[in-house]
């Protein structure tokens, strides 16, 4: 909205000379959404699946999938499931509904009838046409009434099972909310059809692949086989494929074979032979067939403008057979490679997190700031990572990782010659071919990348590294400007690996820090592919902000601005819910979760701060009081009715539970785990304790993570009977949560 404010020449009534008259104008641009084209939509939750089932029963799988090329087999067996989908599952022409959804059929046939009464009194004047309007406008009112009521009933019964109602339930009160806008532009042009728009929207995400250029193989470094894994094929068994289409996730939109999720879990039992016959001859001929590597695109708008097509990020859908395939060479693939990952790796791998990143990070800077010392850190961009990925490239070191033999080339046809279709509300552009990257929204493109990018340890001979799939951060203990230029070597190495391997770095996003409290460090300008590096006094690290100092005041005003904000859209949005249960779960969910967030890097230790996170629980704790009408004097009575724990007690519990993983090897993560040190005493003593508590110089590097948790652990195991290496980390955090429970009167 543009808003312009002027003094106003000729004011309606007379004027206070201290009190001027405005002229106040302002424009605003309506939104219009986008509207829905009529499709026909199948009702697979009213199919009769017994004779689904008997249909698909029939049929002799072995004959008419084996007989036949790997593509034909594969149409067959569609052609097999639409026929019995057709038969059996309701159908009708879908019309995008003008009503909200809690308008049933009974309803809305009474409005229609008012109207039509209303329209017949005011073209004739007839009073009996004006009785009978209205008594259809009482009873629709009371109509209305009990269908929103029910409607609520039914959202607020089913959020624990089902979270999407919640959301369901907020965009039924905002219409048009979450539509696209009717008129969508990019580089100039304009488009305000469905179509259109759907085009304008392929053409740009087609724009971040790379070209279709060839690729001289014998050009790079870094893909010679380790030699110490080795996998050629992926096993396949019907017990498998039945317990993953039974275990398929129901929320999830059906991809371009329109097969939705309800219909593969209700036909598991027939459909388990069928596809471990195809799946069995898509690793061994080393074929993925083409519809299978087809995907729908949804568009998701990011900031800016809504009109702006450049404002929106893509979102995949694929084929739900297909990912069941994924996870099956998934789990036999990564199983082969667990040991050939990099242990500066901690995206998309079992037993890391951004938490375990984040904290082998934190330790290294605080030990050496402890000392007095300075750490320069770069924090790196790619521009489209996943969608840049080379093809030739990712084969060879495919190779080099111990792929090879049939599912080498299954990896081949597996990544090349995928295509995507835009598709909005009923409308699709063109199809378009991908012919660079992982695959969008797949279980194997995240592993794939890894494997792209494990050989990047090669480019730092100086300093250490870590990533989260392409979120990369390179680091260096700084005593003299000589440290500085080898930190600066480093970056030119990873400037000629990037460019070895058609990473692009997006140097405008690239950043430098210096994490010191010497009062004159070593400033170093930074450079990448000739630009110097902009130097931040903070930086967002994987959700959490760090700064020179470590002292994390701006992450807690940013999380603790961003829950109040959020806890007011929950309290607003359940004010017409009843459950206690349902409001603690919403807040929960949406509000103490971004307040313990990796609360193990940032937990607070000064009063001020704690105070500051404490008081938005202790808001909600009022709201929920109000609510179930029992009033409590004080904030932990609360907590103890209502089963909810402090803030700070939680942040305990985090740290504790953290802590005993890393000792008991749950987490993988070798350097943190070298940082759990057992105290062991060199003569006879009255009280021992369990772990060894490193000397701290500075307050900082005592409230870090290990120090001030192996604190907190050596406190336990006195007091409890817990066992660090055999009690389960929910002991612990039961003992924690207990003990707070039974102190409160």
């Amino acid at each position: 909205m543009d808003l312009t404010v002027s003094c106003c020449g000729d004011p309606i009534v007379p004027e206070d000379a201290h009190h001027k008259s405005l002229r106040i104008s302002s424009s605003s641009t309506i939104f219009e959404p986008l509207k829905a084209n009529r499709r026909l939509k199948y009702f697979y939750n009213k199919g009769d699946y017994d004779k689904i089932n008997e249909f698909l029963g029939l049929i002799d799988w072995e004959d008419s999938l084996n007989n036949k090329p790997l593509e034909e087999a594969l149409d067959l067996f569609y052609k097999y499931l639409y026929d019995a989908i057709d038969k059996y599952i309701p159908q009708k022409q879908f019309y995008p509904s003008s009503y909200p959804p809690w308008y049933n059929p009974s309803l809305i046939k009474i409005l229609k009838e008012k109207s039509k009464y209303l329209k017949k009194y005011r073209t004739y004047g007839n009073i009996s046409d004006y009785n009978t309007f209205s008594l259809l406008r009482r009873r629709a009112k009371s109509t209305e009434e009990i269908c929103y009521r029910d409607y609520l009933r039914k959202t607020e019964e089913s959020i624990t099972d089902n979270p999407k109602l919640f959301w369901s339930f907020i965009k039924a009160n905002k219409k048009g909310s979450n539509a696209l806008p009717s008129s969508l532009s990019y580089k100039g042009i304009t488009s305000d059809s469905g179509e259109g728009i759907c085009n304008l929207f392929a053409t740009y995400f087609q724009s971040t692949f790379l070209s279709a250029a060839p690729t001289n193989r014998n050009c790079r470094r870094g893909v010679e086989s380790s030699g110490c894994h080795s996998i050629c094929d992926v096993e396949v068994t019907a017990d498998v494929v039945l317990k993953l289409l039974q275990s398929i996730d129901l929320s999830k939109g059906a991809g371009p074979d329109h097969i939705s999720p309800l219909f593969i879990s209700r036909c598991a039992d027939e459909l388990t032979k069928p596809l471990t016959i195809l799946f069995k001859r898509s690793l061994k001929e080393g074929i993925i067939p083409k519809i299978w590597k087809s995907a729908f695109v949804t568009p998701v708008h990011k900031s800016g403008s809504r009109n702006e097509v450049t404002n929106y990020r893509p979102i995949s859908k694929l084929c739900l057979f297909a990912k069941v395939l994924e996870r099956v060479v998934h789990s036999q693939l990564y199983s082969a490679l667990t040991n050939f990952f990099i242990p500066e790796q901690h995206g998309f791998l079992k037993r890391r997190s951004t938490a375990t990143n984040l904290l082998s990070f934190t330790d290294f800077v605080t030990s050496n700031m402890d000392s007095g010392g300075q750490v320069d850190s770069i924090f790196t961009d790619y521009s489209k990572a996943f969608d840049r990925i080379d093809h030739v490239i990712l084969l060879d070191k495919l190779l080099a990782a111990g792929i090879h033999g049939n599912l080498l080339r299954w990896f081949s046809s597996y990544i090349e010659n995928r295509s995507q279709v835009v598709a909005v509300s009923g409308y699709s552009s063109k199809w378009h071919t991908v012919p660079s990257g992982v695959p969008q929204g797949s279980l194997l493109g995240p592993l794939l990348f890894n494997i792209f990018v494990n050989d990047i340890k090669s480019c730092f001979r100086s300093s250490q590294f870590l990533l989260y799939a392409d979120d990369m951060k390179i680091f260096r203990k700084i005593e003299t400007a000589h440290d500085c230029y080898l930190l600066q070597q480093d970056l030119v190495a990873l400037e000629d690996y990037c460019s070895l391997n058609k990473l692009d770095l997006n140097v405008s996003k690239c950043f430098s820090i210096t994490f010191t409290r010497k009062p004159n460090p070593i400033l170093y300008d930074y450079t990448l592919k000739t630009r110097n590096l902009k130097r931040v006094n903070e930086i967002k690290d994987l959700g959490v902000i760090h700064d020179t100092k470590f002292t994390y005041e701006k992450h807690i005003n940013a999380i603790s601005k961003k829950a109040i904000k959020v806890m007011g859209f929950v309290i607003r949005s359940c004010s017409q819910f009843s459950s206690i249960k349902i409001i603690k779960v919403l807040y929960c969910s949406f509000v103490r979760s971004a307040l313990e967030y990796c609360s193990q890097i940032w937990c607070p230790q000064y009063g001020i701060y704690i105070n500051r996170l404490e008081t938005i629980q202790r808001k909600f704790m009022r709201f929920l009081q109000y609510k179930c009408k029992q009033y409590d004097t004080s904030y932990e009575s609360r907590c103890k009715r209502h089963h909810i724990l402090p803030l700070m007690e939680r942040r305990k519990i985090a740290d504790t539970v953290l802590y005993v993983k890393i000792a008991q090897s749950l987490v993988d993560c070798p350097n943190l785990l070298s940082s759990v040190k057992l105290q062991v005493p060199n003569r006879s003593v009255r009280r021992l304790v369990t772990l060894f508590i490193p000397q701290s110089h500075t307050k900082y590097r005592h409230n870090s993570f290990l120090v001030r948790t192996a604190t907190q652990v050596n406190r336990l195991l006195e007091s409890n009977d817990l066992d660090l290496f055999n009690s389960k980390p929910s002991k612990f955090k039961q003992a924690i949560a207990s003990g707070w429970f039974e102190s409160v009167s």
